[in-house]
C-alpha cells in the first residue's frame, strides 16, 4: 500500500474499514450513456436557472469551512510532467483528479495516493480526448494504431494508415477534451456503497438547486464544482474542463480550493459574481456535486 501522508494515524484501524478505489468504468452501453447525459444535462440546466433566480441568497451567506491542512497541487514535481492518458500532462490538465483527492482525504482515506487516482481515471476511461480533425470523443488510455482503427471502422483514410504518424497526419494529433465529470458521481456512489448508504447515481450525486449548495456549506460540507475556464480563468481560448471545490462565502467573496494555485496555498478568493457566472456559463455542462450523504457535520470546523 502506498501512503501519501507521513501521519500513520490516517490509516484505518481495521482491515474491513479500508476503502479500495474501484470506480465503475466510464464506458457503458450507448443507451445508458445517452440516458445519463440527458439526465445530467437537465440537472445542469435546472441548477443554472435556480442560481440565477436566487443569486441574492449567495450574498446573504457568510460561512467558510476550515481549509484542509494539506493539499496536493498540479505543480508537484512527482507528477507535473507525468503523461495524463493519451494527451497532455497532469500539470496541465488534471484538475478533477485533485478534486477527487481532496474529497477522499476529507473522508479519511488519506492512504489512497494521488497517483492511484490518475491511474483510475485513465484505465477506467474517464480521460477524454479526440483527434484534432475528427469529432468523435475517445477515452483510450493511450493512442495506438490498433485502437484508433477500431474506433473509426468506417473512416477509410484512417483504415489505410500503417502508422500512428500517418493517422495523425490525416486525422490530426490527439487533443484533450477533459476529465469526465461522471468520475466524481461514480466515486461518490462507490464510497456510499462501501458505507452501505443507499443513493441513486446522478439523481443523488448531483446538486440541481442553488439552495442545496448553501445547505451543504451550512453543515460544513464542501461542494465540488465544474467552472468555465473562460470566466473563471479569464482565458477565452479553448480549454479543457476545470474543477474546483467551494469552501465558503463571506457575503462578498467565494473561497475555493484550486489545485493550480499553489502560490496561495490552494485557496483562491474570487468575487461571488465571477464564481456564479463561471458555474452557469455553460448550462448543459453545469455540475455541482452533493457530498452530504456521507458527511458528518460534527467533524468539520468553520474558519474564524
Amino acid at each position: 500500500m502506498k501512503i501519501d501522508s507521513l501521519d500513520v494515524k490516517n490509516l484505518p484501524n481495521y482491515a474491513e474499514d479500508i476503502f479500495t478505489l474501484n470506480v465503475s468504468d466510464y464506458m457503458v452501453p450507448e443507451a445508458e450513456q445517452k440516458k445519463r447525459e440527458e439526465l445530467c444535462r437537465k440537472m445542469g440546466n435546472s441548477l443554472v436557472e435556480d442560481i440565477k433566480n436566487h443569486k441574492k441568497d449567495f450574498y446573504k451567506f457568510n460561512k467558510i469551512i476550515e481549509f484542509p491542512e494539506s493539499f496536493t497541487f498540479n505543480s508537484n514535481p512527482n507528477w507535473y510532467r507525468r503523461p495524463y492518458g493519451a494527451v497532455s500532462t497532469v500539470g496541465q490538465r488534471a484538475t478533477l483528479a485533485f478534486v477527487a483527492k481532496l474529497l477522499i482525504n476529507n473522508l479519511g482515506y488519506n492512504y489512497i495516493s494521488q497517483d492511484s487516482i490518475f491511474k483510475e481515471i485513465e484505465t477506467k476511461h474517464y480521460r477524454l480526448w479526440k483527434l484534432f480533425y475528427r469529432e468523435k470523443t475517445l477515452c483510450m488510455p493511450e493512442a495506438t494504431i490498433e485502437g484508433l482503427k477500431a474506433a473509426f471502422p468506417e473512416d477509410e483514410k484512417i483504415q489505410k494508415c500503417t502508422s500512428l504518424f500517418e493517422i495523425f497526419h490525416v486525422a490530426g494529433k490527439p487533443t484533450g477534451i477533459g476529465e469526465s465529470p461522471f468520475f466524481i458521481d461514480n466515486l461518490i456512489y462507490s464510497i456510499c456503497s462501501n458505507r452501505d448508504i443507499p443513493i441513486s447515481l446522478y439523481a443523488d450525486t448531483r446538486i440541481p438547486e442553488a439552495g442545496q449548495i448553501l445547505e451543504n456549506l451550512e453543515i460544513g460540507c464542501p461542494v465540488p464544482l465544474r467552472v468555465s475556464t473562460e470566466i473563471y480563468l479569464g482565458d477565452p481560448r479553448p480549454q479543457e474542463d476545470y474543477y474546483v471545490t467551494l469552501y465558503g462565502l463571506d457575503g462578498e467573496k467565494a473561497y475555493v480550493m484550486d489545485s493550480k494555485k499553489d502560490y496561495i496555498s490552494g485557496v483562491r478568493k474570487i468575487s461571488i459574481d465571477q464564481l456564479l457566472e463561471a458555474i452557469t456559463y455553460e448550462p448543459n455542462s453545469a455540475c455541482a456535486w452533493d457530498l452530504y450523504p456521507f458527511f458528518n457535520p460534527e467533524e468539520f470546523i468553520y474558519s474564524s
